[in-house]
């Protein structure tokens, strides 16, 4: 499951066997295994293995089970990996597995095991400390140069570089990382990329990054980057932006209105469910989650710059009534919308102390 892709084992009797995890919402409660095969001309070992194993056993009577061993039918690697993937796409199709859950773990896998083999690789060969910097900036280039396949082959290298100047230390390669993220950014405004759009996505990447728990979760955060990198290249509009990008500016100047998804799709001229695919595979959200997120962000402001009550703050951000805001209010921070605004309220002894003349007067 780890993997995120079938595995091949051989059973007691040396037979072939697939086993395909059962992981519905990720979490894993059985398996289905495929076995009985032999490979080409293993039959006759096969017979004498079991023949001699079944031989030790008390009062076991192995004829019969050897007779049955003619029926074993033989297969040859590749169309074992074929089974093995006609498996796995079976419990796609019919709901008992994510398809985007196995995608994620097998692309973890297999970047995480790229990256072994370049610790590895610079572990033997490789005397002096990494030039982090420079090869920052190595990676950089690659991405404005639009060299997909160069930047994928390098990234492996890179993170090893950076995980063996970290010793390996989650927080030491964040910050590793958030220096690679602040370049990215800028390299993005340079590019004509509007500073608010810019500075956002860094944002939300950076909170995604924070929430990570393993170096090998940091790690597949930065190739989802540099992936998004390539995705906002290929698919941008005249001003640099993305679909994603387009649709968050577009919420941002209408969050008070009464918003459906068919009414944003009509604003980008596009299907509702078109919409919905690329918002998933850009932002990773749904247009609801989006406009959630901007309409909670506005409230914030109200909140701690006006003193308007909670009933109108709702209705200025566009909520349905006052109760579906405090409701997804506390479900995005953890307090309600009067709690968040006695947070940040300042006795006003503490503004007659000492020296407080001199502190900025612009409210919080």
């Amino acid at each position: 499951m780890n993997a995120g892709e079938p595995y091949f084992f051989r059973c007691w009797a040396n037979l072939l066997v697939i086993a395909v995890p059962v992981a519905p919402h990720g979490k894993c409660i059985g398996g289905l295994t495929l076995g009985g095969f032999c490979g080409s001309g293993e039959k006759p070992d096969i017979r004498d293995a079991v023949s001699q194993l079944a031989s030790s056993w008390p009062e076991a009577h192995p004829a019969a089970f050897l007779k049955h061993l003619s029926t074993v039918r033989p297969i040859t690697p590749s169309a074992l990996r074929g089974l093995g993937a006609l498996a796995i796409e079976t419990t796609f199709s019919t709901g008992m597995n994510s398809s985007d859950f196995f995608r994620r773990q097998n692309e973890k896998y297999l970047q995480q095991r790229h990256i072994a083999e370049a610790a590895a690789d610079l572990r033997e060969h490789q005397e002096s400390t990494p030039d982090i910097p420079g090869n920052t900036n190595q990676l950089i280039s690659f991405l404005n140069q639009g060299a997909k396949l160069e930047a994928q082959t390098f990234i492996s290298q890179y993170l090893a570089q950076l995980l063996l100047a970290s010793n390996w230390d989650p927080l030491k390669l964040k910050a590793h990382l958030r220096v690679l993220l602040a370049i990215m950014t800028s390299q993005d405004i340079l590019r004509g990329t509007p500073w608010t759009v810019a500075t956002s996505r860094e944002l939300r990447h950076m909170v995604r990054l924070e929430h990570t728990q393993t170096t090998e979760e940091s790690c597949y955060e930065v190739s989802e980057w540099i992936q998004q990198y390539f995705t906002r290249q290929n698919a941008t509009t005249g001003d640099g932006r993305s679909l994603a990008e387009r649709v968050t500016h577009w919420l941002q100047s209408h969050y008070p209105e009464s918003l459906t998804l068919t009414t944003a799709s009509k604003a980008m001229g596009m299907s509702s469910s078109t919409l919905v695919h690329r918002l998933r595979q850009e932002a990773g959200k749904t247009f609801k989650e989006i406009l959630t997120e901007i309409r909670i962000a506005e409230a914030k402001k109200f909140l701690a710059t006006t003193s308007l009550d909670i009933k109108a703050i709702s209705d200025a951000c566009g909520f349905f009534d006052q109760s579906h805001f405090t409701r997804e209010f506390k479900k995005a921070i953890n307090l309600n919308p009067g709690a968040f605004r006695k947070l940040l309220r300042v006795p006003e002894e503490a503004l007659r102390q000492t020296g407080s003349q001199n502190l900025d007067e612009t409210p919080p």
